[in-house]
């Protein structure tokens, strides 16, 4: 195409957009010259013939937006899609200044090649946006830049906030946003004040004119009715319109919504469309870490609006994503008020603890030991009682004792704390699963049966759930909330002061939310008479530890970090695929590899907006014959783009995963990994041939899908058969029903495990036995040990009591073993020794290494394990929780024994 061509297909495509976000021909003017034009007159003066215009004179604006009364709003500056728009930003400028010169006015800038867009707005402050704003947007935009005030000169509204923290959190943001910052991050433990510090800002911004329109974003339909009951209600007389219960509305200036509704897409279309992206000023995005219902971070790429991120998790355990999201600088807050800082302020109070083991959560059940009544149960249920043996941590995963519930239920009422009438206080439990609540609630029943009223099963999955949480929350019974997620964040009961948890629960993050639960003070309490005395100084957690994993213990003494999202399935498939350009095909399956990436390509809607960025790129894949030569621009360009797709079922998804990894199979001829596909196929069309007289579809697929279970469909596997089963097979997994694995029900009577201490004599005869022992030396001399030196020492210990290995120590003990040694032979350690190896872990195995961000993610969850066991063996990545990782997915089998060479290298102190 010549340039004028190319030129008229840009803005052919900038009048489409134009038109799609409402914008009338009549207030749009094209070549407006912005040195004849009367911009205050509005006589617009345009492009005419060649011969009229004055070189080196007029200038000529390419679109001018006008408002209703046809006074400039916005200029767009328009280069050829295949230029950076920003090329035009001098030009740009220059007809702006053209414009204020007349107006005394700054006009806003959009700059353009009908892919890309760039905001300029009055105050010079350049982002890049998803596209250009409304009429009403622009006009609502100007209007709010002519009365700007000085937020820092603003009076705070002591109505909304008092508290000395509090004023000063608002005065930095106050002066954060006066700076021209469009980002915030607010990090306040649960119970300090978040949303008030939220509606104080809001005030705040609204006061100073640089706010109108207003969304508060939350992940859950409770926290939204939270949001505009006890937030935009309470402090605003204007109505909250709530998207997520009444749709689409532009009639208010406050709205609240689950995230999953604005990002949620139907008809192709994602909801958030429905809205320009200028048409919110200020997003507030409660629980900011939490990105699971927008992967990729469309509301944030959409909206142009300030951003108010709002967490409660300490910082430190918080991703790295999240500041970065927020754009806060060092991995350091806008505003933050740490729990420890609350409670010094008695703000919040602090938390009492008691971790109890018991011996079947501990140790787990052996068959073989159990009564012959017992033996007998696990007959009934098909179990051979002499091979039965489950560890601890498979409680309610794969057995289930009601002796060790009743022993739970038992503890708890001994233990907790109660008001005056004698009742437990506001307890939540939070349990392993929905079936693990249930047998609690029926425990309860059985041993206290007046209590049974006060105790109720609180899960999303029961209707009007939420109508017993605002009975837990306003009325005295229930007294016992039996909870599986549901209670875990952002329910506000001042008046809970046990927490009892009877799940492992790793991420700090959700930790240090279910915590928060119990963190407010008296102050906060508007029942009295449900806390113990009538006050609250302080709340109860009962840790049962499952498996050994004491929740206490994990998060008080290590710093988790929050899981990324699992990689999208149709993510997944895309780059497999794109994998295989690599190897060496030939003609007939190169054609039908690239067939189908070309396949997934028409899949991407054009009309997103994020996807329109890359149509250069999309389209220039679509014309090519030769893939191979763009893996590249297809890993890292396009496949984030199928975090998008929505088609066939998750179902399908992952049948298509599982099933395409085949191609390189067969390309490695690696038949044991063909054996193992092979054995997942047949079991998902065992099941569905099951459903054939049910439904037509399948009856129809019925000779094929016999020909699948045959030995013969497997002999001499090519690509042809494997895209039979991606195109016809794959789509019959919606029939699918996995077969569920009942609880195995094993009702041995449980105890609790008293903890184990040694007697004075005992530690001065070890102390003699160890003197002048040669690794003892070692660690006195501050060199370390590595770790078979550790086994060494272990070896002389064994001699002299055969209980002594590391593993009973520590877990008998409750003490890391270099805490214990320390102690028989008089050493001090000012450190965590578990802190320091995992320093020296990531200092001799992560630091210096090329590894990827998967394998990355599995060093740090052998870091965990080594600083615990202090030796690694090739055997412990086949045991849980390495084996849980999959670490042959991610490493050669070479790469893991350097792995265990360089663990073994490790010089512990």
């Amino acid at each position: 195409m010549v340039e004028w061509e190319l030129e008229s297909e840009t803005r052919k495509k900038i009048d489409e957009q134009l038109k799609k976000a409402g914008w009338i021909g009549k207030y749009i003017r094209e070549e407006t010259n912005s040195v004849k034009s009367d911009f205050v007159g509005k006589e617009y003066v345009l492009r005419g013939k060649t011969e009229d215009i004055e070189r080196g004179m007029d200038r000529f604006i390419d679109y001018l937006l006008l408002s209703e009364n046809n006074s400039p709003l916005a200029i767009i500056e328009s280069k050829r899609f295949s230029k950076d728009p920003e090329k035009g930003r001098i030009q740009a400028r220059t007809y702006s200044k053209d414009i204020e010169l007349q107006t005394h006015e700054k006009v806003p800038i959009f700059l353009t090649n009908s892919e890309r867009w760039v905001f300029i707005d009055q105050n010079g402050v350049e982002r890049k946006v998803s596209g250009p704003f409304t009429q009403e947007d622009l006009a609502r935009r100007k209007e709010l830049f002519k009365n700007e005030k000085d937020l820092t000169k603003i009076p705070l509204n002591p109505k909304i906030i008092d508290r000395p923290k509090l004023i000063l959190n608002l005065k930095i943001l106050a002066e954060h946003f006066e700076n021209g910052n469009r980002s915030a991050l607010i990090q306040m433990a649960t119970g300090t004040g978040k949303t008030r510090l939220a509606m104080a800002l809001i005030d705040l911004l609204d006061k100073g004119n640089r706010v109108r329109n207003v969304l508060f974003l939350v992940d859950r339909v409770a926290l939204a009715n939270q949001a505009s009951s006890d937030g935009f209600r309470k402090y605003f007389r204007e109505p909250v319109h709530e998207i997520h219960l009444k749709g689409y509305s532009k009639n208010a200036r406050f709205y609240a919504s689950t995230i999953q509704t604005i990002a949620e897409k139907k008809g192709g279309k994602e909801f958030l469309t429905k809205y320009s992206p200028g048409f919110f000023d200020l997003i507030i995005f409660d629980e900011a870490h939490r990105s699971l219902y927008d992967k990729n971070n469309l509301i944030h790429k959409y909206f142009d609006a300030l951003k108010v991120g709002l967490t409660a998790t300490p910082r430190g355990e918080e991703a790295r994503n999240t500041y970065e999201l927020f754009e806060c600088r060092d991995k350091k807050p806008t505003v933050e008020y740490s729990y420890e800082e609350a409670v010094n302020d008695k703000v919040l109070v602090p938390y009492s603890t008691q971790i109890i083991e018991t011996e079947i959560l501990a140790l787990g059940i052996k068959g073989k030991e159990l009564t012959a009544d017992l033996k007998d149960q696990l007959r009934r249920q098909e179990e051979d009682p002499e091979r039965f043996e489950v560890t601890g941590k498979q409680f309610d995963y794969i057995f289930m004792d009601d002796k060790t519930n009743e022993l739970i239920v038992t503890q708890y009422l001994n233990r907790c704390y109660r008001s005056e009438d004698n009742l437990p206080c506001k307890t939540i439990f939070f349990c392993a699963s929905q079936k693990h609540a249930n047998k609690v609630k029926s425990i309860f029943g059985k041993l206290a049966p007046k209590l049974s009223g006060t105790v109720q099963v609180i899960v999303s999955e029961y209707y009007r759930a939420g109508d017993e949480v605002k009975r837990f929350k306003l009325e005295s019974e229930p007294r016992i909330a039996l909870s599986v997620g549901m209670l875990d964040t952002g329910i506000d009961i001042p008046e809970v002061c046990n927490l009892v948890f009877v799940k492992p629960v790793y991420s700090a993050i959700r930790f240090w939310q279910m915590l928060g639960r119990g963190t407010r003070n008296f102050e906060a309490c508007k029942h009295p008479e449900w806390l113990p005395n009538r006050n609250k100084d302080d709340f109860l957690i009962l840790d049962f530890a499952i498996g050994g994993h004491s929740n206490v213990d994990y998060h008080k003494l290590k710093k988790g970090k929050e899981a990324k999202g699992q990689e999208s399935t149709a993510v997944k498939i895309f780059t497999n695929r794109v994998k295989l350009l690599k190897d060496k095909l030939d003609e007939k399956q190169k054609k039908l590899i690239t067939e189908k990436i070309m396949a997934d390509l028409k899949l991407l809607d054009e009309d997103s907006f994020i996807i329109r960025e890359k149509l250069s790129l999309i389209n220039k894949l679509k014309k090519s014959f030769s893939l191979e030569n763009y893996i590249k621009e297809l890993n890292e360009e396009v496949a984030p783009l199928f975090l998008l797709v929505s088609g066939q079922s998750s179902d399908a998804y992952s049948f298509i995963l599982q099933v395409e990894r085949l191609f390189g199979y067969i390309l490695k001829k690696d038949f044991e990994k063909i054996g193992t596909v092979k054995e997942y196929v047949c079991e998902k069309v065992e099941n569905i041939l099951q459903k054939t007289d049910r439904f037509e579809e399948l009856r129809e697929k019925e000779d094929l899908l016999n020909e699948i279970m045959q030995e013969k469909f497997w002999d001499e596997l090519d690509f042809e058969k494997v895209e039979v089963l991606v195109t016809e097979v794959a789509p019959l997994m919606k029939y699918y029903q996995k077969q569920g694995k009942q609880y195995i029900q094993v009702d041995k009577q449980d105890k609790i495990l008293n903890e184990r201490t040694l007697v004075p004599e005992v530690q001065d005869r070890l102390r003699e036995q160890l003197e002048g022992n040669p690794t003892i030396q070692k660690i006195r001399s501050g060199t370390g040990i590595t770790s078979k030196e550790l086994l060494k020492l272990e070896e002389e210990l064994l001699k002299l009591n055969p209980a002594y290995t590391i593993e009973n120590i520590q877990r008998g003990l409750k003490k890391d073993f270099f805490t214990f040694i320390s102690e028989i032979v008089g050493l001090s350690h000012e450190w965590d020794p578990k802190s320091l190896i995992e320093k020296e872990f990531d200092k001799h195995i992560i630091e210096n290494s090329d590894y990827n961000s998967r394998q990355i993610e599995f060093l740090q969850v052998l870091k965990k394990v080594f600083a615990d066991k202090k030796h690694i063996e090739l055997k412990d990545f086949a045991k849980e929780p390495l084996s849980n990782e999959h670490p042959l997915d991610k490493f050669q089998m070479a790469e893991i024994e350097a792995i265990v060479r360089k663990c073994g290298k490790i010089r512990m102190k």
